[in-house]
């Protein structure tokens, strides 16, 4: 344990943030902490401050220049960046592409891809996600029962971001099933490792795919990326790679967990979801109050700058810090009710993207195809039942929450063609 002489007796916490213990009592604890000390000091893992109050979160996650998103170890000014990923870092996880770089290289890159997640582009993709999800739902509507993770929240995301990437579709199943059992199951469980181990062989095929679309560009992300220059210079094989690497993993497993939790909540939630069939205007709204109240990208790391005062704590240059925006968003004091779904809330002005310069670029885009698998559950199957039995919840995971698979049961249906 770390302490520190500078830190008030009322702000030193030490709960461990990878226990079970944290995962299943969350809300509960972060509740505590927001009444308690809001920018608070954990003694765990050498020592790092742990936010959770909606000014403390809005405060940092606006500030770029003081509390660092990059990845660079021992940097030349002195600073151990130590990027986004989480306290501690995992271990040989290299730079996220877009999420571990700031400064002017960063902005040239999200003002590059602006466009291709703009509201108009993703509107452009609603007919191919709506076709998707009636496709997969096709596939076992007749049976009476489904995993509406593994054959339905997981492929429909993937398969949209490969088309979004131009990447082949039928390697769909490949990128869902390691990003997935990446944050599903625990580190040390043969799922996981297994999972790990295909990765390098992935990541040599976007390299491999990429060399095809410098002979051959087409109209996707991939080609566009290859021809994106930043001060003059074309990306390297690893800037690319990166960049990739963190689309995909943005694209794909988020919007699984965040289709899966909601329907997971209307499924045990009955009078929720017949609100939802009976006002199809609610769609708008209600995906945002879930985005909320879920915050699968539950929480990320930065790193201090410089001294700075939060909150009235004394956060000092080359400290870590978490900052958890499902404890924002579920702040009494921005959100009345904040631990209800309120299916017409408004305003609702959540940080379950983010804010600020790094606010999730694919935002427009996951809002969207969750609105979009949702509604075709509820038109196809409005009466599924779920095997609470059978619902593995992601564990160990402080960063992500989402679920490993939701087994369901309905009246069978017929297949639209």
């Amino acid at each position: 344990m770390t302490t520190r002489p500078d830190v008030t007796d009322d702000a030193v916490v030490n709960f461990d943030h990878h226990s079970d213990d944290f995962n299943l009592n969350q809300r509960t604890i972060n509740a505590e902490l927001r009444q308690k000390c809001p920018v608070a000091w954990n003694e765990n893992y050498d020592g790092f401050w742990f936010l959770s109050s909606y000014d403390a979160v809005s405060q940092t996650a606006r500030d770029d220049d003081t509390f660092s998103h990059k990845y660079e170890p021992n940097a030349a000014n002195g600073i151990d960046y130590q990027g986004e990923m989480g306290v501690p870092r995992p271990e040989d996880q290299p730079a996220l592409g877009i999420g571990e770089v700031d400064g002017p290289y960063h902005l040239a890159l999200r003002h590059a891809l602006a466009p291709f997640f703009s509201p108009g582009a993703v509107e452009k993709l609603k007919p191919f996600m709506e076709e998707k999800a009636h496709e997969f739902l096709d596939q076992k509507i007749a049976d009476g029962r489904m995993d509406l993770v593994l054959d339905y929240a997981s492929p429909v995301p993937a398969i949209l971001t490969m088309k979004l990437m131009g990447l082949p579709y039928d390697n769909w199943h490949l990128y869902a099933n390691v990003f997935h059992s990446v944050m599903a199951v625990p580190q040390d469980s043969p799922e996981y490792i297994n999972a790990i181990a295909q990765v390098p062989a992935m990541m040599q095929g976007v390299l491999d795919f990429a060399a095809k679309r410098r002979a051959d560009a087409r109209d996707d992300l991939t080609s566009f990326l290859i021809q994106f220059e930043f001060d003059g210079q074309r990306l390297t094989d690893e800037q690319l790679l990166n960049i990739v690497w963190n689309l995909i993993g943005g694209g794909v497993d988020t919007t699984t967990s965040q289709t899966a939790l909601t329907l997971l909540h209307l499924g045990t939630h009955p009078e929720l979801r017949q609100q939802l069939i009976d006002h199809p205007e609610l769609y708008r709204t209600a995906t945002d109050e879930f985005l909320r109240y879920f915050s699968v990208n539950q929480q990320l790391s930065r790193t201090v700058t410089r001294d700075v005062v939060v909150n009235g704590q004394h956060l000092r240059k080359n400290d870590r810090l978490i900052i958890s925006w499902l404890a924002a968003n579920h702040d009494e004091n921005e959100f009345e009710k904040a631990d209800e779904v309120i299916l017409n809330r408004s305003p609702n002005r959540h940080l379950a993207f983010g804010l600020g310069p790094h606010r999730c670029i694919g935002s427009h885009l996951a809002r969207l195809m969750s609105e979009v698998m949702i509604k075709a559950v509820l038109d196809r199957i409005p009466d599924y039942r779920v095997d609470l039995d059978g619902v593995h919840r992601y564990r160990g995971n402080p960063s992500m929450t989402g679920l490993g698979t939701l087994p369901v049961t309905f009246t069978p249906g017929v297949q639209r063609g």
